[in-house]
Formats: structure tokens, C-alpha cells, sequence
């Protein structure tokens, strides 16, 4: 070979490369594991925690100065006061006779209170979480009990129906707040792997407020007047207070990060395993209907037990602890199958509040115990399994999914008793449980008209259905790989050899016609090679140095070329 022969790469493989797909984002990445999220039932109403980065959970510096006991101690102030901001909201529905019997007010008009408050969640919820979002927990926190603290003291104190009104609506305001903060807070209060156990208790604070607060709610109500519950409410929002200045911990300065540095990249935050907007909005519709459903009877029903079903006062109490304890009984049962069933949960639950409108709708007191056990059976289950239907298709973040349905959720509990206070105001408490009957059914249609196809895709579990996907994907782009690189079947030996000798003779052929002074005929690789060595002389000794290299790179491409046994016929 001369020595100004060089070796120049195909370009096929390069080609190839630069028409093939761009890989870049399709890195191998660790499976995201469901979303932490809990909903539990508060007597007709609802309250739901999503912590949306499993696998990132960020325990601040002032938290890892904690001791166990104060952790632990800090964790039962804040499921305490989920408790009292649980059994407030639901006061309402407990108190509306004895409230519209003090003030001399409708109980259509006492019914307004519990739509002042969902509205004030839903309009309060996400400015003041924007607000108070470079404040510490400690402070925050604190603050927004002191707050709600002010609100029940203004409605224990109220002497009109618009002062108990200004009262229900700064409590509300504390407790969209509260609730927005309480699961992140307890979290980073503990390691990661002790998520499930904070979130729990959390949940267990809140569930006591259906089990026991309004209960007693009732009794007190019912026996020393309805300002007292909201004293009551008063003197445990202060003690709340005081606990929570002296167990959270307190802000501490990081001095090891320079402000000079970059900013830490922000968390990823799960979404959505089966994302879609049009699924996300009929799991809203089901929400806002059924929701709309619930309150529309529910903020009335103490009037409707004792005025329609002729129970009376005392088994009140009675009757919302057994709706409490099945509540949550349901809501533990409900909870392992929503991860493969989650539709079918939903309807199931549908179903069951169904049931409940059509044993109230009989006006007797044995339908009246019926309907408080399936409607709390029921809606225990809708809610959970809705909360988890729901993040299961957000469009967007979980936190953002979960913010859209509770402001979804929110919307309907305030529509309902407007909805509520207009048919009782025109028919009476008899017909309540019959809209509330329609409702439902629109709810069960917008269930049941669910694909078979999707519900069987969301009942395979996340971690299964991502790891096939990712399968499917790659046979996807091996399948692509092999068709972009597809060639004819290799060609015989002597097929090959023919093929060489063809290029070889043209390059030849090209060579002697850029040399002056030799044949324009190249001779034959299969003729008296003794002619070679005369030829390559002349050439090398007449041609330039850049000609020479060009024919013999051109030589040298067409050997290459002709061992290639794949290569394709010109």
C-alpha cells in the first residue's frame, strides 16, 4: 500500500445514527411508587392528604434536632388538631336545629353556614398556602391555630346570625390552611420509611372527629346550648396552640451552604401513572355530583331524623358515632383493593349511598338507621377510593391533582345545601333524599360508562404497568433499529468476489484516467498482474501527491465496500 494511501471511514453507520430517533430522555429511571394519600369521611364532608414525592422526602435541619419524644409529642398535637378542625366543620350539620331554634333564623338559612365555609376553603386554600410559604412550620402553624382559634371564639360569643357567620368563615379560612400543612409538616418531622405511620395518625386525629367530636358536639349542643361546643372548641384551639410553640422545632440556619451556590434542583414530584385529562374530568364530575348529593341532604339531616323519621333528640349522638365507626371501618376495608380496583370501588361506594337515599326516603325510623349505615359505609369508601381514582389520571403533578379535587370536592359541599335549603324551603324535608337519589344517579351513570379497557388497565398495579410499557417501548425501538438497518440477504462468496472485482476495475479505471500519461482502459484485477507495478510507478512518479491520495481513498472505499457481504447492489 503507498504511503499516501489513507483509510476513510462508511458513512453508512453515521447516517444511520443521525436518522435514528433522539434517546435522550429515554434514560432508565426508577419506577415512582404510588402517592401517599389518605381521605377519611367527617360526616358528610371529607378530608383528604396527598404527600406527592415518596422517595424524596426532605427532613429540614430544625427537624433532625428533634428527639423522639418530642417528635412523637409534636405528631399527637397536630392529629389533635385535626380532630378539632374535623369536628368544627362538621358542627353545623350536628347543631342546625339548635342554632336556627337560638337565633330565630330557617334551618334552609343555618344550612347557608356550611356553604360559607366550603366556599372559604376553596377560595383560601391556595393564596394563604402561597403566603405563609417561606414561613417556618412552627410559625405557620401556630399562627393558623391562633387563628382558627379566633374564629370559634367569635361564633361562641355570636348573639346574630351574621356574627356566627363571620366566625364560621374565619375558622375556615385557618382550617383550608391547616389541612394544606399538617401531612407535609408531620412527615418531615420523621425518616421517610415512617411516612405511612405519620400520615395514619394524622388520619386517625381526623376519623376521631366523626367518631367522637360529633357526638359530643350533639350532646353538648343539645344540653347546654349551642355556644358551647364552640367554647369548647375555644379552650382547645389555645392549648393547640401553646403545644405546638413548644414541641415543633424551632428554624435553624444551615451555615454550611454558601448563598453563593446554585439552587438545589427542585424535587421530582410523582404524577398521574395513567395520565388523562378527559378520565380526570369525569373522576371531578363524580366528585362535585356525588358531593352536591351528600350535603344537600346530609346538612340537614338532624332535622330530618327528629321531623320526618320521629326519632328522637338523644339517639342523634348515638347515631353519628355509629356513622363514625362505620366509617372508618370501611375506609380500612376499602383501602387494599383500590390499588387494582379503584373504579370498581368507586361504584361500589355509589351504590351504597344510593341505598342510603332510598331507606331515608321511606321516612321511618328503622330507614333512618338504615341510611346512616349505608350512607356511612358508602361514602367512606367513594371518598377513598375518588382521592385514589383521582391521582391515578391527574394530567399534571399529584399536588396539583390533589389541590383540583379538593377544591372540586369543596365546591360541591358548598352548592349542595344551597341546592338542599331551596327544595326544603319548596317541599319540605321529605323530599330531600329523593334529589339527593337523582344525584347519585347521575354519579353511578358517569361510573358505569367507564371503559372496560380502562379499568382494566388501572386494575394491573403501577409498578407492573410502568415496568411493561417500558418493555413494549424498547421492543418498539428495536423493532424500528432493525428496519432502519435492514439489508438483503448475504450474498455468496462468489457473488462478493464478483462484486470486488466490478468496483475494483472501475476504481482502477478512474484512477488511470486523473494520471496523465496512462491507459484510459484500467487493466483487469484477473489479468498479468506483472503490469501492475509499471502502472503504480508511472502514476506515482507523474501524478500529484493529492491525486494519488484521492484514487487510492477511492480504491481503498471500493474494497472495503466489496468485502461488506450485506452491502446492496448499485
Amino acid at each position: 500500500m503507498s504511503s499516501h494511501t489513507r483509510t476513510l471511514e462508511l458513512p453508512a453507520l453515521d447516517e444511520l445514527l443521525a436518522r435514528a430517533p433522539e434517546q435522550r430522555g429515554a434514560r432508565p429511571e426508577s419506577i415512582e411508587p404510588e402517592p401517599t394519600t389518605a381521605a377519611i369521611p367527617v360526616v358528610g364532608g371529607a378530608e383528604a392528604v396527598v404527600i406527592d414525592e415518596p422517595e424524596r422526602a426532605v427532613r429540614s435541619l430544625a427537624a433532625l434536632t428533634l428527639s423522639p419524644r418530642r417528635a412523637h409529642a409534636a405528631l399527637l398535637v397536630l392529629a389533635a388538631g385535626a380532630f378539632a378542625t374535623g369536628a368544627n366543620e362538621a358542627s353545623i350539620i350536628a347543631l342546625s336545629p339548635s342554632i336556627a331554634t337560638g337565633l330565630g333564623v330557617p334551618v334552609a338559612q343555618v344550612g347557608l353556614l356550611a356553604t360559607a365555609f366550603a366556599l372559604t376553603v376553596v377560595v383560601a386554600a391556595v393564596p394563604l398556602t402561597l403566603l405563609t410559604a417561606r414561613l417556618s412550620p412552627r410559625t405557620t402553624l401556630t399562627a393558623t391555630l391562633a387563628l382558627w382559634t379566633t374564629g370559634v371564639t367569635i361564633a361562641a360569643t355570636a348573639g346574630s346570625f351574621a356574627q356566627l357567620a363571620g366566625g364560621r368563615i374565619v375558622s375556615a379560612a385557618a382550617h383550608a390552611l391547616f389541612w394544606a400543612l399538617v401531612a407535609p409538616t408531620a412527615a418531615n418531622l420523621f425518616a421517610p420509611h415512617l411516612r405511612a405511620m405519620t400520615v395514619t395518625r394524622i388520619m386517625v386525629g381526623g376519623a376521631a372527629a366523626g367518631v367522637v367530636g360529633t357526638p359530643l358536639v350533639t350532646i353538648a349542643g343539645e344540653h347546654l346550648g349551642w355556644q358551647a361546643p364552640y367554647w369548647g372548641f375555644a379552650a382547645l384551639g389555645v392549648v393547640l396552640v401553646v403545644a405546638l410553640a413548644l414541641t415543633l422545632p424551632r428554624p435553624v440556619r444551615d451555615d454550611s451552604v454558601d448563598p453563593d451556590d446554585d439552587l438545589p434542583p427542585a424535587p421530582e414530584h410523582t404524577r398521574g401513572d395513567v395520565p388523562s385529562m378527559r378520565n380526570f374530568a369525569r373522576v371531578l364530575a363524580v366528585t362535585f355530583t356525588a358531593q352536591v348529593a351528600m350535603s344537600a341532604t346530609w346538612t340537614y339531616i338532624a332535622s330530618y331524623v327528629t321531623d320526618v323519621a320521629g326519632m328522637p333528640k338523644a339517639t342523634l349522638p348515638v347515631l353519628f358515632a355509629l356513622g363514625g365507626v362505620l366509617g372508618v371501618a370501611s375506609t380500612l376495608a376499602i383501602g387494599p383493593h383500590l390499588a387494582r380496583r379503584a373504579v370498581h370501588s368507586v361504584g361500589l361506594g355509589v351504590v351504597g349511598i344510593g341505598i342510603a337515599w332510598v331507606l331515608l326516603a321511606t321516612g321511618t325510623a328503622w330507614g333512618a338507621v338504615g341510611g346512616q349505615i349505608f350512607q356511612a359505609a358508602g361514602w367512606a369508601a367513594l371518598v377513598a377510593a375518588l382521592l385514589n381514582w383521582a391521582m391515578r389520571h391527574t394530567p399534571w403533578r399529584t399536588d396539583l391533582g390533589a389541590s383540583t379535587f379538593m377544591m372540586t370536592s369543596n365546591s360541591g359541599a358548598a352548592v349542595g345545601p344551597i341546592i338542599g335549603g331551596a327544595v326544603l324551603g319548596a317541599f319540605g324535608l321529605a323530599a330531600l333524599p329523593l334529589v339527593s337519589l337523582a344525584l347519585t344517579g347521575v354519579a353511578a351513570v358517569l361510573v358505569a360508562t367507564v371503559d372496560p379497557r380502562l379499568r382494566h388497565r388501572l386494575g394491573v398495579s403501577r409498578s407492573v404497568r410502568t415496568a411493561l410499557e417500558r418493555r413494549q417501548a424498547l421492543r418498539d425501538r428495536r423493532d424500528e433499529w432493525a428496519r432502519r438497518t435492514e439489508r438483503t440477504a448475504p450474498r455468496s462468496i462468489a457473488a462478493a468476489w464478483s462484486v470486488g472485482q466490478q468496483a475494483a476495475r472501475h476504481a482502477d479505471a478512474a484512477l488511470a484516467a486523473s494520471v496523465p500519461g496512462t491507459s484510459a482502459s484500467a487493466p483487469s484485477m484477473t489479468k498479468d498482474d506483472a503490469d501492475a507495478p509499471a502502472v503504480t510507478a508511472r502514476a506515482e512518479s507523474s501524478a500529484p501527491s493529492e491525486v494519488l491520495d484521492e484514487g487510492a481513498a477511492y480504491l481503498h472505499i471500493a474494497s472495503l465496500q466489496a468485502l461488506d457481504p450485506y452491502r446492496e447492489e448499485p
